[in-house]
C-alpha cells in the first residue's frame, strides 16, 4: 500500500452532468449553458486552468449548441489543442437496463459528435453508473480503450485488489481499472464547506481545500497500489474550479512532497501505468455495494419504463435495421440511414442511469415516454412502409384487388416456422369465405383456420392491413367492436357494401432467414379440400387443460399453472403464483417491513373460461380480484389495514410446434408502496443462477453475501435480459420476459429453488433515508414521486420453457429470440408484389448469437455483429443471399482491423474464441443475381 502522501496527485478539473434528473432536462440546460460558457472562458484566457473533462458524454456538446452555435469553432479549437475532453460516450449509460447493441450504439454515436471537434478522450469514463457488465473490458478494448474509471460496483474483493487494478472480462480481455475513491466527487469544491456553493458567490477558503485534500489522502492510501492518486475536481452540476491557482499554491504548500498537476484522464493513466506498481486483477461483473450504493432496485423502478425500452430496443435493432438491410442489399432499396440513426439518438435520450433507472422526478419521466414513442412510432412505419413495398395495398387495376397476399417477414437470421394469427380485410366487398382458400409461393396449399368473420363499414384513413402484428390487429379492432357492435351486419345484401374482416390462422413454414415468405388467399373454384390435408400437429383444450405435441397444461382458478414436458416426463406445479409484498424503499432500492409479510394469489377463486379453443393454438384465461392493503402506514412499519381491489387478468397460451408456454398477465394496480412478483418452482436444488445479460450469459450464485459491513448489502435480486435459468443437472425451468429486467432465485426449507420475476413495483420518493436496506442513508434529493406508484393497467408479458437433461443454454436463447421477435405481417395484393423464398443471411450454429445486421454507418457494405455464447471456441458459416465481394473483421466502431478471405461467393466463415464479440463488415455485388 502507498504512504498517504502520494509522489503526484492529478487534479482532473470536471463536471458530472446528468441531463435530468430531480430536476427535468430544460432546466438543467440552462445551467449548462451557464458552466460550459465559464469553462470555454476559462481555458482560453486562465494560465493556471489547463484542463476541463465535459464528463464522458458528447451529448452535453449538442445541447449546449443547440442554443449557442457560434461557440463551435471555440469548442474545437480547445479539443484539438487538448484542453477540453469529450467523449468517448454520447450519454453516460446504466449498463444493466438496456441493450447489449445500445451499448455499442452509444460509443458509436458518441465518437461520431466527437469527431466533428477533434478526437475524443479514449477513457472508459462511467463515473456514476450502477455497476458494470462482466462483458465491459471487451466492449472498451474492440473501442480502442484499454481503461476503465469508476465508482460504484465492488464487493468484498475491493479489499484485496484495491482501487488500481486489471480487470479481466469473459473473453480475457484486460483494461486497467481504476476506482475513484470516495467517487467522482472525491476532490470536488475544493475550499468550500459544501459542493453546491460553487455555484455560488461565497468565497474560496485555500486553508479548507488542504484539509479536504489531507482527508482524501489519508482514505485513498488504504487501498491504492502506489504512490500516484486521481482527484476528481467536481461533481454533479457544478461550475469549473473556482481560483484553482490559489488552491494549487496552498496544496504545494500543505504537502511539499507531492507534486499536483493539472491534468486529463489520459494524464494519469499514462503514469500509472509507467510506474507499473498495479499487480492485481480482477475477473467478472462488478454488482457489489461494498464502499458504494449499488442501488439495485432501479431495476424494477417505474416497469412501464422498462417495457418501453424494450419495445423501441426491439423493434429498432431487431427489426428496422435487418430488415432494411435486407430490402437495401437484396432488393436495391434505399436504406433510410437518417431516420435509423436519429431514432438510436433519441432512444439513447433515455438511457442515461438516472433516466432509464427510472430514479428521477415525475416530470423526468414524462418526458421520457414521448422519446420511447417516436422511436417506435418512427421504426414501425419504416416497417410498414418496407413491407408495404414487397406487397402493394391496391393492385394497378381494381379488377385486381382480390388476389390477396399476405407477406410474412422473418428479421431473423435463422429459418423459422411460425404461426400467423391475422385479420384480413377482403376485397372487394362482398367476397366469399366459404371458399377461401390459401397456398404458399410454390403452389402447395396451406392449412388455415377461421376464427371469426365480420361485416363492417370500410375504414377510412385507416387501414389495418398494415399493421405488423396480429395482437395489435386484435386491440384496436376490438376497441370498433366494443363501440359499434351494432354496426356489424348478417343481412347478405347488406354485406356486399361493405368490407369483410376476417380472423384467421395459419402456421407459415420454411419463412427463410432475414427475409420474407408470401401467401395466397383465393376462391376456390369447386368444393373440394380448401387446404393442404397433410397431417399436422394441434393444440387441444378440454375444460382447464390444454394440451400439445411437448407439454400438458393445466391452469388453475388462482392463474397457476402446472406443465407436465412430454418428452421428459418432468412435471412443475404452481408455476405463475404471485406474490406482494410491502415496499417502504424508493426509486432507488426496495426495503420489505420487519414482519415480512406478503398476500398470495395462491387458493384464490377466478373465472376461468378458454379463450382459444384449440388448434394451431390454445389459451384458457383466468380472472379474479387480488385484495390488497392500500398503502403502508404513515410509520412505514406495517401495511394498513384498509384494502384495495386489484383486479388481474391472465392468460396462458400455447402453439403448435412452440417451446415457449406463454403467459400474459394485465393487473390493474390500485395499491401503494408494494412489490408484485410472479412466481416460478422450478423445484431444482442448484447453487447456481443463469442470466441472459450483454453478450454474455452471467452464471452467478444464489446465495448473495451478507454484507453486513457494507455501505449497501445485496438485495438479493439480480439484473437480467432475456430470460433467466435454473438447471439441477437432470431438470430445470427457464423463464423468458418482455421488458422485465429483475429476477431473485430464492430455496424454501427442503433447498428446492423458486425464481420469483419482479412485475411491479411501487413507491412514492425519488430518495428516503428511513430505511434499512440502503442502512438509513439517501442515495438523491427527498422528492415526492407520486407517479412512482404506477396506480392504473399494467400488462407484463413473459414464457416459461421446461428444460430437460440435455438441455443447452443456446437453444433457450434460440427459443428467446423467437419468442421475443415473432414475424412480422403484411396484407397487399399480387400485382406488383415481390416474391419471397430466399433471405439475406443465415447463420448455422446455436452457439452463436447476432445482435445487428445493418448498413455501415458511412460505406454501403453490410455490418454482421455476433458473438459467442459458450465458453468453448466456435465456428459459424453466415450464409449470404448474394455475393461477398470482400468483408472484414472491424472494431465495433466498425473501422476496419483485418481481412477475411472469403472461400465461397456467398459464405463467411468465423472463428469465434470463447465469449468472443465479432464484428464484419461485408462488401456484397447488390448487381449479381440480387433480387429473388
Amino acid at each position: 500500500m502507498s504512504n498517504a502522501d502520494p509522489i503526484v496527485a492529478f487534479v482532473v478539473t470536471h463536471t458530472h452532468w446528468d441531463r435530468e434528473w430531480y430536476r427535468p432536462y430544460h432546466e438543467f440546460r440552462v445551467d449548462l449553458v451557464r458552466v460550459v460558457s465559464e469553462v470555454l472562458d476559462l481555458l482560453e484566457h486562465d494560465e493556471t486552468f489547463e484542463y476541463f473533462v465535459l464528463d464522458g458524454q458528447t451529448i452535453v456538446l449538442e445541447d449546449y449548441l443547440a442554443v449557442r452555435p457560434d461557440d463551435k469553432s471555440r469548442i474545437k479549437r480547445l479539443v484539438e489543442q487538448g484542453k477540453l475532453a469529450i467523449g468517448p460516450w454520447y450519454i453516460l449509460p446504466d449498463e444493466f437496463l438496456v441493450s447489449a447493441e445500445a451499448t455499442v450504439r452509444n460509443l458509436i454515436i458518441g465518437h461520431m459528435v466527437g469527431s466533428e471537434f477533434g478526437a475524443v478522450q479514449k477513457v472508459g469514463y462511467m463515473p456514476d453508473s450502477f455497476g458494470h457488465i462482466a462483458q465491459m473490458p471487451q466492449i472498451l478494448r474492440q473501442a480502442e480503450i484499454d481503461s476503465f474509471i469508476y465508482t460504484r460496483g465492488n464487493g468484498a474483493e475491493i479489499d484485496e485488489i484495491g482501487h488500481e487494478f486489471f480487470w479481466r472480462g469473459p473473453d480475457g480481455a484486460i483494461v486497467l481499472a481504476i476506482n475513484q475513491c470516495g467517487g467522482y466527487c472525491n476532490a470536488g469544491a475544493l475550499g468550500f464547506s459544501e459542493d453546491w456553493e460553487t455555484n455560488t458567490q461565497r468565497n474560496v477558503e485555500p486553508e479548507r481545500a488542504v484539509q479536504q485534500i489531507r482527508t482524501l489522502f489519508e482514505k485513498m492510501s488504504r487501498l491504492s497500489q502506489g504512490d500516484v492518486y486521481l482527484l476528481n475536481n467536481g461533481c454533479d452540476h457544478l461550475r469549473p474550479q473556482r481560483e484553482l491557482s490559489s488552491i494549487f499554491e496552498a496544496l504545494g504548500s500543505a504537502f511539499p512532497k507531492t507534486q499536483f498537476k493539472h491534468a486529463r484522464f489520459e494524464h494519469y493513466l499514462s503514469e500509472v501505468r509507467s510506474r507499473d506498481f498495479v499487480k492485481n486483477s480482477y475477473s467478472g461483473e462488478l454488482i457489489g455495494g461494498r464502499l458504494q450504493f449499488i442501488l439495485s432496485g432501479v431495476w424494477s423502478a417505474r416497469m412501464y419504463l422498462k417495457q418501453l425500452n424494450d419495445r423501441a430496443q426491439t423493434i429498432l435493432a431487431d427489426y428496422v435495421e435487418p430488415f432494411s438491410a435486407y430490402m437495401h442489399f437484396m432488393l436495391g432499396q434505399p436504406y433510410e440511414q437518417g431516420l435509423v440513426d436519429d431514432s438510436w439518438k433519441l432512444l439513447l435520450q433515455n438511457h442515461p442511469h438516472d433516466s432509464i433507472c427510472g430514479c428521477s422526478t415525475d416530470d423526468v419521466h414524462r418526458d421520457m415516454v414521448p422519446r420511447f414513442d417516436g422511436v417506435i412510432q418512427t421504426a414501425e412505419q419504416l416497417l410498414r412502409d418496407q413491407l408495404g413495398w414487397l406487397v402493394p395495398a391496391c393492385a394497378r387495376g381494381s379488377d385486381a384487388d382480390g388476389e390477396t397476399v399476405v407477406c410474412v417477414g422473418n428479421p431473423l437470421p435463422q429459418e423459422r416456422s411460425d404461426m400467423v394469427d391475422r385479420l384480413i380485410v377482403l376485397r372487394p366487398p362482398g367476397a366469399s369465405v366459404d371458399r377461401l382458400a390459401m397456398h404458399d409461393e410454390s403452389g402447395r396449399p396451406i392449412r388455415f383456420e377461421i376464427l371469426e368473420t365480420y361485416y363492417v363499414e370500410h375504414f377510412w384513413g385507416v387501414d389495418c392491413r398494415k399493421e405488423l402484428f396480429g395482437w395489435r390487429q386484435r386491440e384496436h379492432f376490438q376497441i370498433y367492436l366494443d363501440d359499434f357492435r351494432k354496426r356489424i351486419v348478417r343481412n347478405e345484401s347488406e354485406r356486399q357494401v361493405r368490407d369483410t374482416f376476417v380472423w384467421m390462422r395459419f402456421l407459415a413454414t420454411d419463412i427463410p432467414a432475414l427475409g420474407h415468405a408470401n401467401y395466397y388467399l383465393t376462391e376456390r373454384a369447386d368444393d373440394g379440400p380448401p387446404t393442404d390435408e397433410r397431417e399436422v400437429d394441434r393444440v387441444a383444450v378440454v375444460g382447464n387443460t390444454m394440451s400439445s405435441e411437448l407439454y400438458d397444461v393445466t391452469v388453475h382458478c388462482d392463474g397457476t399453472f402446472d406443465v407436465t414436458d412430454k418428452s421428459t416426463g418432468n412435471h412443475f406445479e404452481g408455476l405463475n403464483r404471485l406474490d406482494d409484498s410491502a415496499d417502504v424503499g424508493d426509486e432507488y432500492d426496495y426495503s420489505p417491513i420487519d414482519s415480512g409479510e406478503v398476500v398470495s394469489s395462491a387458493g384464490e377463486v377466478g373465472t376461468l373460461r378458454v379463450v382459444d379453443a384449440g388448434g394451431l393454438c390454445g389459451c384458457i384465461e383466468v380472472q379474479f380480484l387480488l385484495e390488497l392493503p392500500s398503502a403502508v402506514s404513515h410509520d412505514r412499519e406495517r401495511r394498513v389495514a384498509d384494502t384495495v381491489e386489484c383486479r388481474v387478468r391472465t392468460r396462458i397460451g400455447l402453439k403448435v410446434n412452440d417451446p415457449v408456454i406463454d403467459v400474459e398477465l394485465s393487473f390493474d394496480n390500485r395499491a401503494e408502496d408494494h412489490r408484485l412478483r410472479a412466481v416460478f418452482p422450478t423445484t431444482v436444488k442448484t447453487d447456481l443462477v443463469l442470466s441472459d445479460g450483454q453478450f454474455y450469459i452471467n452464471e452467478r450464485p444464489m446465495e448473495q453475501p451478507e454484507g453486513a459491513d457494507w455501505v449497501q448489502p445485496p438485495s438479493g435480486t439480480y439484473p437480467q435480459q432475456e430470460f433467466t435459468l435454473q438447471h439441477d443437472g437432470s431438470r430445470g425451468l427457464a423463464v423468458l420476459n418482455r421488458g422485465l429486467p429483475e429476477i431473485q432465485a430464492v430455496r424454501d426449507d427442503s433447498a428446492k429453488s423458486s425464481l420469483y420475476l419482479t412485475l411491479l413495483r411501487s413507491v412514492g420518493w425519488l430518495s428516503r433515508d428511513d430505511f434499512a436496506a440502503r442502512c438509513w442513508s439517501n442515495a438523491g434529493p427527498t422528492i415526492k414521486t407520486p407517479d412512482a406508484q404506477c396506480i392504473g393497467e399494467h400488462t407484463f408479458q413473459y414464457g416459461v420453457i421446461p428444460l430437460g437433461v440435455e438441455y443447452e443454454v443456446e437453444a433457450v436463447k434460440e427459443a428467446s429470440r423467437r419468442y421475443r421477435v415473432p414475424v412480422a405481417v403484411g396484407q397487399g395484393v399480387r400485382d406488383g408484389s415481390v416474391a419471397g423464398g430466399r433471405g439475406l443471411l443465415r447463420k448455422s450454429t446455436s452457439a452463436t448469437s447476432i445482435s445487428a445486421v445493418k448498413k455501415h454507418e458511412s460505406r454501403n457494405t453490410l455490418v454482421v455483429r455476433l458473438y459467442n455464447l459458450i465458453g468453448s471456441p466456435v465456428d459459424e458459416t453466415l450464409t449470404l443471399g448474394v455475393n461477398v465481394v470482400r468483408a472484414w473483421r472491424t472494431n465495433l466502431l466498425e473501422e476496419r482491423q483485418t481481412p477475411i478471405d472469403v472461400e465461397a461467393p456467398r459464405e463467411v466463415r468465423l472463428h469465434l474464441d470463447p465469449h468472443e464479440i465479432v464484428t464484419i463488415e461485408l462488401e456484397l455485388d447488390r448487381h449479381l443475381d440480387a433480387t429473388p
